[in-house]
């Protein structure tokens, strides 16, 4: 009881330290990106680069054509021979979970949640989320990630909350904050979990009802890009009648709400909504493993969106990624990082893993027939759709963003073909599939707004942040030494009756 203890006590204290992380750059007024090689999907989903101009006007693409002129006071970017990017689209993401970045890197899902989500994650004080949030969002953008759905289980406080949208907002990212209402233990070691836990789920959905009545979200910083939506796990674990009323609500404010969905382990989201007839085009389905033919059918049906996060379902055993067979079906699929605590950040690894894999699996359909391939089925193209248009599409903003188009939000990415690994790319699609990494990403523009420029983070003061994260992670490191991680995991196998199962 002695680590359960000195947890609690953790949760009463707050930092009162304040330090600006961020930097209120003013926002010029237009920005013309001048020749570059502007990604444009044709009606086949194949990308094409024409040398264009584009000009973004306040947060809005205002034109897309050659030989735009320059008005007096335009921010004039050079863009001859980059790549110009609709900003990627991250589908499904816990940013929160970040900053503990290696702590699961041998980990299962089981290990996973007995050392992070009811481990780790339990000692942040509200100070330590809005660093490690802040950190995540960072970290997004450097890699060239313009919006992300952010499924949000940091239920321990409402000050925990608020500082995650906070931090959100400061970082200059377009965020979908998905609050999720979600029991986390009350203590470890021995582990506990709340003996209330209707009450606690109550309370949890009264603050999601009184976030949904803030205009803007968060505070007043917040220019529109963060926005609010749901994330609901368990379920088919809860009342049929309160979960109608509460989607409902969320549908009828079109807020996106996104379920974990793997049935392997007990996540059974895609069956339960089938089953209670509650399948909508405001859904994300995350991982969407093992589906059924039906299942397929029933998705594309209803315009439900899926997000697909090869690296980490590999890893934790969710199944085969399912974004290729998503899309033959004709459903709306994008990628995910799911968490950087587990894997690589960027979508340029998702992109790369999530399509190697499909052509391995097809690849080995077509071997135990002893055949071989005429041609790959799975392409670059195909992938690079599912990091931009596919993911604003699975979370139902494909209006907004995901393409560089006129009326769309000002989000683009400048990418350099310089380096060793992208000069003299002959097919620049393949390039941002295979070669590129994060430190190709030049320029991040965010809602008209330029938050890296020339290669450096220009909205977050990036050296004050890095030191203070590495500061915070020795002072986590401290407060939770002496955890027993093995017996958390133990304890928490054993609660979910789960131990016949595993090998």
């Amino acid at each position: 009881m002695v680590v359960a203890s000195r947890l609690s006590a953790h949760f009463t204290r707050l930092s009162v330290a304040h330090v600006s992380w961020f930097q209120m750059a003013a926002v010029p007024n237009s920005v013309l990106l001048r020749g570059g090689r502007v990604l444009i999907f044709d009606s086949e989903k194949k990308a094409t680069f024409p040398i264009l101009d584009v000009l973004l006007e306040g947060a809005t693409i205002s034109k897309v054509e050659p030989h735009i002129i320059a008005r007096p006071r335009t921010k004039v970017v050079d863009a001859t021979g980059k790549l110009v990017c609709p900003g990627f689209v991250d589908t499904h993401r816990h940013l929160f979970q970040s900053h503990i970045r290696t702590s699961v890197a041998n980990q299962t899902l089981l290990e996973y949640c007995g050392h992070l989500l009811f481990g780790r994650v339990l000692f942040y004080k509200p100070h330590d989320v809005y660093l490690a949030q802040l950190g995540a969002a960072t970290e997004a953008i450097h890699c060239g990630v313009t919006t992300v759905l952010d499924h949000s289980h940091i239920q321990i406080s409402e000050d925990h909350i608020q500082q995650c949208i906070k931090a959100s907002i400061d970082s200059g990212i377009r965020s979908i904050y998905c609050f999720a209402p979600y029991g986390l233990p009350e203590s470890i070691n021995p582990l506990k979990f709340s003996d209330k836990p209707k009450e606690l789920h109550q309370r949890q959905l009264d603050l999601f009802y009184r976030l949904s009545e803030q205009s803007p979200l968060g505070n007043s910083q917040n220019d529109g890009r963060i926005t609010l939506g749901l994330g609901y796990d368990g379920v088919e674990y809860r009342p049929v009648e309160d979960t109608k009323r509460l989607l409902e609500f969320a549908h009828s404010r079109n807020y996106p709400i996104t379920f974990h969905d793997c049935h392997r382990h007990g996540m059974s989201a895609t069956k339960f909504l089938r089953e209670n007839n509650l399948l909508s085009n405001t859904m994300v389905l995350s991982h969407f493993t093992f589906p059924s033919e039906e299942d397929f059918e029933a998705v594309k049906a209803h315009g439900v969106g899926i997000s697909s996060t090869p690296e980490s379902e590999m890893q934790m055993s969710h199944g085969w990624p399912e974004a290729f067979p998503a899309m033959r079906h004709g459903c709306k699929t994008g990628l995910g990082v799911d968490s950087s605590a587990i894997c690589s950040g960027d979508l340029f690894s998702a992109m790369r893993i999530c399509l190697q894999m499909q052509r391995a699996r097809d690849n080995h359909e077509l071997a135990s027939r002893n055949k071989i391939p005429k041609q790959l089925l799975a392409t670059v193209d195909q992938v690079l759709y599912m990091a931009t248009l596919g993911g604003a599409e699975a979370i139902h903003r494909e209006s907004e963003i995901g393409s560089i188009e006129v009326g769309k939000r000002a989000d683009i990415v400048l990418m350099s073909t310089d380096s060793p690994c992208m000069v003299a790319s002959g097919n620049p699609a393949a390039a941002l599939v295979l070669h590129a990494s994060p430190s190709d990403v030049e320029s991040v523009i965010i809602n008209g707004e330029i938050v890296k420029e020339n290669g450096k983070l220009v909205k977050v003061d990036w050296p004050t942040l890095k030191k203070e994260l590495e500061k915070n992670m020795k002072e986590l490191e401290e407060s939770w030494e002496g955890v027993d991680w093995g017996q958390n995991t133990d304890e928490l196998v054993g609660g979910w009756y789960m131990t016949d199962k595993l090998e």
